[in-house]
């Protein structure tokens, strides 16, 4: 992909699911990772809205990117529940962003919203399992 949204690049972290979904990208904000989507064709359903499995996908790997800021954790989803509120197009720029509820010693709470121009598109939350490197002995 070569016209990126300012300050975006492809994230890194992808595993080969989010690469062929996506791809997904990432740029830092203020209050943390920020993942972005260009919409594309190949994301929209038959009424050439973004497939609403996009969405999810997007605000699943927002939930586990935004659980892991900061820590050497690796996560794996153990809830997820979305609400979908307004749609984008091929052309459109979705972004994810979140924040952390609560962090425990195994979980993470999280919740966030997916936005087009400002314009809320989904809302979402999700708890992620902590897998934390085990100490070497």
């Amino acid at each position: 992909m070569s016209d990126l949204p300012a300050g975006f690049r492809p994230d890194p972290e992808l595993d080969p699911a989010e690469t062929h979904v996506g791809p997904f990208l990432r740029r830092e904000g203020p209050d943390g990772p920020i993942i972005g989507l260009v919409v594309q064709a190949h994301h929209c359903n038959e009424h050439g809205a973004i497939h609403g499995g996009v969405q999810m996908a997007l605000a699943d790997y927002t939930v586990g990117v935004t659980a892991r800021h900061g820590t050497d954790d690796a996560t794996v989803t153990v809830s997820f529940d979305a609400n979908f509120i307004d749609t984008a197009r091929a052309g459109d720029v979705v972004e994810g962003r979140a924040e952390i509820v609560r962090r425990t010693g195994s979980l993470c709470f999280v919740q966030g919203r997916l936005t087009c121009e400002g314009r809320p598109l989904l809302a979402f939350n999700g708890v992620v399992k902590r897998l934390r490197p085990k100490p070497v002995a």
